[in-house]
């Protein structure tokens, strides 16, 4: 076996453990190892510009959140250049030395009901939780599947074609703004045809239950276009794409097997995790009713699906994220929320216990 094979083993071995090992942690908890960057600039404002501009270039996917956080990293010396009179700054950052890697590997994990999807970069070290961006999913006639996939091809400006077969004699949609599927594809499962890609309709983004494509994954234009060049600059090494940055040619690459990423669709009508105010569960509506009718095993890997059940919740909370609540109040909690939480409404653990813990003092 040659050294390029070993590579690509070793590094096939390194996604499934991290695919199956991350968190949504929150990047304040992380110790991430840090370079410099400094800027010469005549206002504190101008120098966090062009530190954004930089890390957009190198990094476009981003979040606005991991942006302001390098930003708020910022050493400020005042400078007394003559020969720059207009340069009264020199502000230094520390930026993640992930995001200057000339390559980089991502995992890209929507939950269908969640309506939202997760990125990651994966390194040898860890895995960083990147951005969340919001999706729409397959309706329930025309299901998105829940499995691990890679994803494989990409196309760019493309056109589209209606699935519908009473529409099969209607002519292909031309490539352009008005394109169903934006501007740019990411294919990442070859049996079903589901695939990552913008949209010509932003407004339903907006809306609260997102299940109405023809099973595709349709993302916001400014989101896929931040793919798009993340793709073209960072992921893609098997050949030079960054012509097509700002293509508007109809074209289509197959990735060599060095440039393809992990895709990880699950199906969980719950969420336990964390942000900046503490541990929290979410509840979400089970779209496709898998809680009546089995999901067909045909399209679906069924170990991603995952229902609100009592036993589910209280399982994943005890292994996750055990918080000190006496088991008798846990279940009387998680009884409480199967019966009057809303869903896509955050509750957060601590004040949860709170209420359940004081009600039992009183």
């Amino acid at each position: 076996m040659n050294s390029k094979h070993l590579f690509n083993l070793f590094f096939v071995l390194f996604l499934f453990i991290f695919v199956n090992s991350y968190s949504q942690e929150p990047q304040s908890k992380k110790k991430i190892a840090t370079t410099p960057y400094t800027v010469d600039a005549g206002s504190q404002a101008d120098a966090d510009a062009m530190l954004e501009a930089h890390l957009r270039d190198r990094f476009s996917i981003l979040s606005d959140k991991w942006i302001a956080d390098i930003i708020a990293t910022q050493k400020v010396a005042q400078l007394n250049d003559t020969t720059r009179p207009d340069v009264m700054y020199r502000i230094t950052y520390d930026i993640p030395t992930q995001f200057l890697a000339d390559t980089a590997k991502i995992l890209w994990e929507l939950n269908i009901p969640q309506f939202e999807s997760h990125i990651y970069q994966l390194t040898p070290q860890d895995t960083t939780f990147i951005a969340t961006w919001p999706n729409v999913v397959g309706r329930i006639t025309d299901k998105t599947y829940a499995g691990n996939f890679q994803a494989f091809r990409i196309r760019n400006w493309p056109s589209w074609k209606d699935p519908d077969p009473s529409k099969a004699d209607l002519p292909a949609t031309p490539p352009g703004p008005g394109n169903p599927l934006g501007l740019f594809v990411v294919h990442y499962d070859e049996n079903s045809l589901r695939y990552f890609h913008g949209t010509n309709k932003p407004g339903v983004l907006k809306k609260k239950l997102r299940y109405e494509s023809h099973g595709c994954v349709r993302n916001d234009n400014d989101n896929i276009q931040l793919m798009k060049e993340f793709v073209l600059k960072r992921i893609v090494k098997s050949k030079d794409l960054t012509g097509w940055v700002k293509s508007k040619k109809s074209m289509t690459y197959d990735f060599d097997e060095i440039d393809k990423f992990p895709v990880k669709i699950i199906y969980k009508t719950f969420d336990i995790n964390q942000d900046e105010l503490g541990h929290y569960i979410e509840l979400y509506k089970d779209i496709y009713n898998y809680s009546k009718k089995n999901p067909d095993a045909k399209w679906n890997d069924v170990s991603l699906i995952t229902l609100t059940t009592k036993e589910n919740v209280i399982a994943e909370y005890n292994k996750e994220y055990a918080l000190s609540i006496p088991k008798e109040k846990l279940e009387e909690i998680v009884d409480y929320l199967l019966m009057n939480g809303k869903e896509y409404e955050r509750y957060y653990f601590e004040d949860l216990k709170q209420q359940f813990l004081t009600n039992t003092n009183q």
